[in-house]
């Protein structure tokens, strides 16, 4: 009736698991973050030119994509 407000609301919900996509921050190539290793440090992996390769980089080198 008089009063209610028939739109249906837009929002917006956020993933409940963290995402383990990221993106080195000098270059900004996609990587997938593989495991958390000490002393900051973190295994990731990423194509390139259709090879598969890993490496151990720090963790402050990665933003989330």
């Amino acid at each position: 009736m008089f009063g209610k407000n028939k739109r249906k609301s837009n929002a917006v919900t956020t993933p409940t698991e963290p995402s383990d996509q990221y993106r080195l921050k000098a270059t900004g190539q996609r990587v997938t973050l593989l495991a958390h290793l000490g002393g900051g440090e973190v295994r990731i992996a990423m194509d390139t030119d259709r090879v598969c390769r890993d490496d151990i980089v720090n963790a402050r080198d990665i933003t989330p994509a």
